[in-house]
């Protein structure tokens, strides 16, 4: 095995907590298909010893080896970012107690914009994630205009034209850039799919149906500094909307980001 330390692609992994818990996801996936290290080692071409050694996190190990090993046994490597949670718990800070409205206008998206456009969309949205929290009253920060739109054909190919209308761009996580040429969310590779343009980010999560149960009804929109404008169609912009929103049991059962924050939300709340 190459163990060359100078490829800046082999970031080393110290024996940390984050060590630990590589070597406790390698050996629970060996053992659940009932290899042993030998195996493993014949399959991954890494020593027994090396295996050993990345199980019980006594060793540092690069990701290129942990890439390896897991993709002997048909797995790959998911890594996520991990808040910053003194930001987040200075601006829950800040939102608790104050008016949806106030909260609003300190988001950082141009929400008015966002549904101004959004309204053209003959078919069906819902907020999501943290501003569909945020508008059911949870003081959590908001940083883009979070929606679920159903995974159908119809739909998609309006999405995509309103998308390439708003002149988005999407994040292409293996270019590490936002490219404004292919605005299709069925082709990225992770969801929610991230968008960006004048007004702010967006973030589009595909579901297979969409079913609204609750709602909640603007009547004061903040006023943005960009307005949404279209060379294609007229974009008449709203000053109250009523928005479908996901009920917090649902975003917290498919957005782990949010379930985190919210669970930082509910800790702080309860200790003051």
């Amino acid at each position: 095995m190459n163990s060359d330390r100078s490829n800046p692609r082999q970031s080393a992994l110290a024996a940390s907590e984050n060590a630990v818990r590589l070597g406790e996801l390698i050996r629970s996936a060996r053992l659940e298909r009932r290899w042993s290290l030998r195996d493993l080692a014949t399959a991954s071409d890494v020593s027994v010893a090396m295996l050993s050694l990345v199980e019980r996190a006594k060793v540092g190990v690069t990701l290129e080896m942990v890439e390896k090993i897991l993709a002997a046994m048909g797995l790959a490597l998911y890594l996520e970012a991990e808040p910053m949670w003194a930001g987040i718990d200075t601006a829950i800070s800040d939102a608790a107690g104050r008016p949806l409205l106030d909260r609003m206008t300190g988001w950082k998206i141009e929400l008015t914009s966002f549904v101004s456009w959004f309204a053209q969309l003959p078919c069906p949205y819902m907020a999501d994630g943290l501003m569909a929290a945020a508008l059911q009253g949870a003081p959590v920060p908001v940083t883009a205009f979070q929606i679920a739109v159903a995974d159908d054909g119809e739909t998609l190919d309006e999405l995509i034209f309103l998308l390439n209308d708003m002149k988005a761009q999407q994040w292409i996580a293996k270019w590490a850039d936002w490219v404004g040429y292919s605005n299709d969310p069925r082709n990225s590779e992770t969801q929610p799919v991230r968008y960006r343009c004048i007004h702010g980010e967006l973030h589009v999560r595909l579901v297979k149906s969409l079913s609204p149960t609750l709602w909640v009804q603007l009547d004061q929109l903040p006023t943005g500094n960009y307005p949404a404008r279209s060379r294609l169609r007229e974009i008449p912009m709203l000053s109250e909307v009523r928005l479908p929103v996901m009920p917090l049991t649902e975003i917290e059962t498919e957005d782990r980001h949010a379930r985190r924050v919210l669970a930082r939300m509910r800790g702080r709340v309860h200790a003051a």
